[in-house]
């Protein structure tokens, strides 16, 4: 439960939204001084002779992604926006815009990407279609326009809702993000909403209610559509505003808090970052035990307590593996230190503190829960573990030339996710419920499942294959390409439907699909020379008008929808010449461009790439693409076979 509050919660302050200096000498904040950004010293560093460096500030009142694409660009003077920036050697566009994609879908960020994020698979397919590096130079920062309906949003004075829309509010919860992430007890969570109800309507709000209310509500609001974003932050900021107080119980209430805060995240680029809000859940959850065998060391704990436990570790488990995996960073706690107990197969309704109303599900003949779908989703995660720590090399991996040539572990982790995939369950029948989120969709599985057979093979197909491999290398692309264009036809079926909402995570997902298509073709004269041309017409179209449909509905998606429209069409001229340009009225045809944006009508392929925007990608992951760029720079075409190219070499700059 809250605490009580010395006001009402009928108004929500609104955050400060002005323009503030994005650089900060050390010692201005040591002395807490107001600083100008001036480089190399600031006006009160030259009065007192200090000579210090300046440290970036990400401004949190600003858009997440943007002040993340600020850190590395140069200094500029306060106030005036679009500076002409000297970059000497940026990476290209592909892989800028493909990082500031991998911080976007797992929230606000800093910026270290390892081997499994997807900004090195982007630099391989910028090698594999030859677009070019653009170095040195001056050119103004185009960067993607902040989330219009959050970076406007207008925070308001907001009452509790009344009895329909807080019912339509947790029933839009509950059917739809609840049987992902089922770390709450609908009972009790009905329970909360009750006491706040009779509060309110007695005018003393204050005396009940829980913070995992107000994160229900904003995240039902931002799956209800954009005409509800504005009450979303506004019930988010609510529920902000009690948190900390709540942390410091230090009890499954901390942790219900911070996973609510984690999925309203996954929904909103308003949100905070999953990477560390998921790792603080996972801190929580060792600290209380919750990684450990609830039938060891919890024997006395009530049943409701042991089972909600074990769903809140495994929820802050699975959001823990994704950002780990879009980011390509270490795990919040390894696989080998956790030994509790899956969560049993049964609804919320039948289990309470005093035990279980019916048996648990145990057996695939029997009918589906609303906790089904949620356990196989945990399976999923813990071959994402095995497919991470075994696949993708480490740092202090001293050859990695061994992990490639591992393909019968690659082999025995496809038959665990065939396996997987067999054992997929029925969901329940929502026929009835217009879905608002892919999950609820019924076909969230065999994206998943697409999705982790890309995430197998990537590494794969983008190294040197050892020796007498290269046949193999050639199935996996085969197998790469089929499954990305499944997954590009599969979004375009699904986002054609108004009501589903989209997240970071989804656009992560079907970008890197559609770049993986791509990529295939380039890389396998078999695949170009065998696949139907009009099949690869439609597939690119797919992935494009998807991403046309998350553009004209999210606006921060236009950069992705502008350069796969541009690969695709490369693509298609590859393969089918002129003949291959797509028909008259469909979405192929070059975009409108912004003020500063180059057509690519009137300048070169490289100039428009430039134009679509700096995002600035970050130097210090440089390394982790250096390896895979060596040998690919130089790949050509090769009517014969496999296109054969010179070893990588290891370069950690």
């Amino acid at each position: 439960m809250l605490p009580r509050r010395r006001n009402s919660l009928h108004s929500v302050k609104r955050p400060r939204l002005g323009e503030r200096t994005m650089l900060a000498c050390i010692g201005c904040k040591q002395k807490k001084l107001k600083c100008d950004g001036q480089s190399p010293r600031c006006q009160n560093c030259s009065r007192n002779g200090r000579d210090v460096a300046l440290d970036h500030l990400v401004e949190s009142d600003k858009d997440p992604q943007t002040a993340e694409a600020h850190q590395h660009n140069a200094s500029q003077d306060d106030g005036q926006g679009g500076a002409s920036i000297d970059v000497e050697d940026p990476a290209d566009q592909l892989s800028a815009d493909v990082a500031l994609l991998c911080l976007s879908a797992a929230g606000k960020e800093p910026h270290y990407f390892g081997p499994s994020s997807a900004v090195s698979f982007s630099r391989i397919v910028s090698a594999a279609m030859k677009l070019p590096r653009k170095v040195g130079g001056s050119q103004n920062s185009v960067l993607m326009a902040e989330n219009a309906a959050f970076s406007s949003a207008r925070l308001f004075p907001i009452s509790f809702p009344s009895p329909a829309l807080g019912s339509t509010l947790s029933q839009a919860y509950f059917n739809n993000l609840h049987p992902q992430y089922p770390f709450l007890h609908r009972p009790t969570f009905e329970f909360w909403e009750d006491s706040c109800m009779k509060a309110d309507a007695s005018g003393n709000l204050y005396v009940a209610g829980d913070i995992a209310l107000f994160f229900v509500y904003a995240t039902a609001s931002l799956a209800l559509g954009p005409a509800h974003y504005d009450t979303a932050e506004s019930y988010y900021c609510m529920a902000l505003e009690h948190q900390p107080a709540v942390l410091e119980l230090d009890s499954i209430e901390s942790i219900q808090s911070l996973l609510s805060c984690a999925v309203y995240s996954i929904r909103s680029p308003a949100g905070g970052s999953l990477w560390r809000i998921s790792g603080v859940a996972i801190r929580y959850c060792v600290e209380l035990g919750y990684h450990r065998s609830v039938n060891r060391y919890r024997k006395q704990s009530n049943p409701l307590v042991a089972e909600m436990s074990k769903r809140c570790f495994w929820v802050a488990y699975d959001i823990d593996r994704v950002a780990s995996f879009i980011l390509g960073r270490p795990v919040g706690i390894p696989d080998d230190s956790i030994d509790a107990e899956m969560p049993l197969d049964i609804d919320d309704a039948n289990i309470n503190t005093l035990g279980f109303l019916q048996d648990p599900r145990t057996s695939n003949s029997e009918p589906p829960t609303k906790m089904t779908g949620a356990i196989h989703i945990i399976k999923l995660r813990r071959l994402w573990s095995k497919i991470g720590n075994s696949i993708y090399p480490t740092i202090t991996n001293s050859s990695v030339g061994q992990d490639v040539a591992q393909k019968p572990l690659i082999d025995k982790l496809a038959q665990e996710l065939e396996e997987w995939h067999a054992n997929i369950p029925v969901p329940p029948d929502v026929s009835d419920l217009d879905p608002l989120s892919v999950f609820a969709s019924r076909e969230w599985f065999r994206l998943a499942y697409d999705h982790s057979i890309l995430i197998l093979y990537r590494y794969w197909i983008t190294h040197v294959p050892p020796p007498g491999e290269e046949h193999g290398v050639e199935e996996a692309l085969e197998i790469c390409f089929h499954r990305a264009r499944d997954l590009c036809l599969l979004y375009r079926r699904l986002f054609q439907s108004q009501s589903i909402q989209f997240t970071w995570g989804s656009l992560h997902i079907l970008f890197l699909g559609g770049l993986t298509y791509l990529y295939c073709i380039w890389k396998s004269p078999r695949l170009r020379q065998s696949a139907r041309k009009m099949e690869i017409i439609n597939t690119c179209m797919a992935c494009n008008t998807a991403l046309v449909i998350i553009a004209e509905r999210w606006s921060n998606a236009g950069a992705y929808r502008d350069i796969f429209e541009l690969l695709s069409e490369r693509t298609i001229s590859l393969v089918c010449g002129d003949e291959g340009k797509a028909p008259e009225g469909s979405h192929t045809s070059i975009p409108t461009f912004n003020q500063g944006m180059v057509n690519p009508e009137q300048a070169p392929l490289e100039d428009w790439i430039v134009g679509l925007g700096d995002s600035g990608f970050p130097m210090d992951s440089e390394w982790l693409v250096q390896e895979l760029l060596q040998g690919m720079r130089n790949t050509q075409p090769s009517e014969q076979g496999y296109d054969v190219e010179q070893p990588p070499s290891m370069n950690l700059q």
